[in-house]
């Protein structure tokens, strides 16, 4: 093979080298689901103290949909709360409901528990499309 074709056979291999690199790099870069962008349903919580866990019995009414701007939106129930919140590269989280319908929702409506908790949020992982917000007092709460 002549010197220049073999140059020319080293540049391609080079480039294409290069090229698998960056799509390596770009899929292991990846983060996954992200937290913006979806509704995520409420599914269970747990408690350190008393320890316990509890599955929501309709997750479907206890949402929320976090916005690329720092707001949020959520159903809780028969109500609709709005907020903002904030997130660290290291996964702290902030969420501060704001402004929320006030309708009676019914006996064993989860809703101020779930706005309550919503605001004791410190910390939040996403893993296998499931979202866990750590709450302040030791808690979870899990999406998904």
């Amino acid at each position: 093979m002549p010197a220049e074709q073999e140059a020319t056979v080293r540049s391609s291999r080079r480039v294409l080298a290069l090229l698998a690199v960056a799509l390596l790099a770009a899929a292991c870069g990846s983060s996954g689901p992200a937290l913006t962008g979806r509704a995520w349903q409420w599914t269970a919580s747990t408690t350190k103290v008393p320890a316990s866990q509890s599955v929501v019995p309709d997750p479907q009414d206890y949402t929320i949909t976090f916005a690329t701007d720092g707001s949020f939106q959520a159903k809780a129930d028969c109500n609709t709360v709005s907020g903002s919140y904030t997130t660290t590269s290291s996964g702290g989280m902030t969420i501060t409901p704001g402004p929320s319908t006030l309708v009676a929702c019914g006996p064993d409506s989860l809703s101020d528990i779930y706005v309550a908790g919503l605001g004791k949020a410190a910390s939040y992982a996403i893993s296998n499309a499931e979202l866990t917000i750590t709450l302040a007092d030791a808690g979870t709460m899990t999406f998904k």
